[in-house]
């Protein structure tokens, strides 16, 4: 028995001595030192982070160190930033703009005249006609910002019945759409002269404001893909002509106005400006007439005038809405890549240490 007690004391000791050594290597090691928990780091060496452990486990934590990007020999690269045009190169796109859609106001006051005199004499069929003209010319003003004064006239000659108390019964549903409502639904043509002159009467306002209209670069710009993404959600979904259904008439005089305001941009869309290349003039005009050609394949499908929405036989409806899906998605670069403003610089977040709990 004796003997197995001092066997075992020895051991004990043995087991204790060698502890002793371990903790003796460790500690020269910098393990399990508490009282150096950040120790200096080597020579040429940017410490990043520190593990701190404790006991119990849950007290031990990672310090996270911000480090400036030369002292860890990081490259950043300089934010993208594409190239700017001059405000001042848009000035000569929107005047001639400005012009063509005076020029159009001009003739829409012939047609609303004739639409006038169609109604006076009871002639339906003349009367619809001159309506149609009428409605596809004002839908060539789709590049002209509607606010203010413009919004107000815009209200009187192409405002809808939506949203207004009573529907098509409100004395505020005036112009081309009341026309419209009274002309498909059955009404005497003559009790629609009057309301026939008060459009024309807007139309000639409208013509003598939009001289002195400011239209900025930006507007401008982003009405190039607005005209026909309005088309392709108001017009073609019927939305706005409920009662004629001349949704694709209305698209194609949309198409008309893109490609004007395509055509006085010609020189910024086909520009390079070193690596940075803003040539999207050669795609955009190939995706407006592929749009022009299909317009065309429907109206000699149909007796060589546009059909109305009613009138397209499904494939034909496809094939206009995929046509009209490519120039939007490429009327769609327009606005980024003609910024006449810089980008504003957003100053980057101020970098901090940071202690989180395993």
């Amino acid at each position: 028995m004796a003997d197995r007690k001092a066997g075992r004391r020895s051991t004990i000791v043995a087991a204790a001595l060698a502890a002793g050594g371990v903790f003796l290597l460790f500690t020269a090691l910098g393990v399990g030192d508490r009282s150096s928990k950040a120790p200096r780091a080597a020579p040429g060496v940017t410490r990043i982070a520190l593990y701190a452990a404790e006991t119990p486990h849950v007290l031990s934590s990672y310090t996270f160190y911000s480090v400036p990007s030369s002292e860890l020999a990081l490259e950043v690269a300089p934010p993208t930033v594409s190239p700017v045009v001059s405000p001042a190169q848009f000035t000569g796109p929107v005047a001639a703009y400005r012009r063509y859609a005076i020029a159009q106001l001009g003739s829409m006051e012939g047609e609303v005249e004739r639409l006038t005199q169609a109604l006076a004499a009871g002639d339906r069929a003349g009367a619809e006609e001159a309506w149609r003209a009428a409605y596809a010319r004002y839908l060539h003003l789709g590049a002209v910002y509607l606010v203010g004064p413009v919004a107000e006239l815009n209200r009187e000659i192409d405002g809808t019945a939506g949203g207004l108390a009573g529907g098509v019964a409100n004395p505020r549903f005036e112009g081309l759409h009341r026309i419209e409502y009274g002309l498909w639904t059955g009404l005497d043509p003559r009790t629609l002269v009057s309301a026939s002159e008060r459009l024309k009467t807007a139309v000639r306002r409208l013509r003598e404001l939009l001289a002195g209209v400011a239209i900025s670069p930006l507007e401008y710009a982003t009405r190039a893909h607005e005209i026909l993404e309005d088309a392709q959600r108001d017009l073609l979904s019927g939305f706005d002509v409920p009662w004629s259904g001349e949704g694709v008439l209305a698209t194609e005089a949309g198409l008309e106005a893109t490609e004007e305001v395509i055509s006085t941009l010609h020189l910024l869309l086909h520009a390079e400006d070193g690596e940075n290349e803003r040539a999207l003039g050669p795609t955009v005009e190939t995706e407006l007439a592929a749009l022009r050609a299909v317009l065309a394949s429907l109206a000699g499908a149909h007796g060589g005038r546009l059909p109305a929405n009613s009138q397209l036989t499904q494939s034909q409806a496809e094939q206009l809405d995929g046509t009209l899906g490519g120039a939007l998605e490429a009327l769609a670069q327009v606005p980024g890549a003609l910024e006449a403003e810089p980008r504003p610089v957003v100053a980057p977040i101020p970098p901090q240490d940071e202690r989180l709990e395993p």
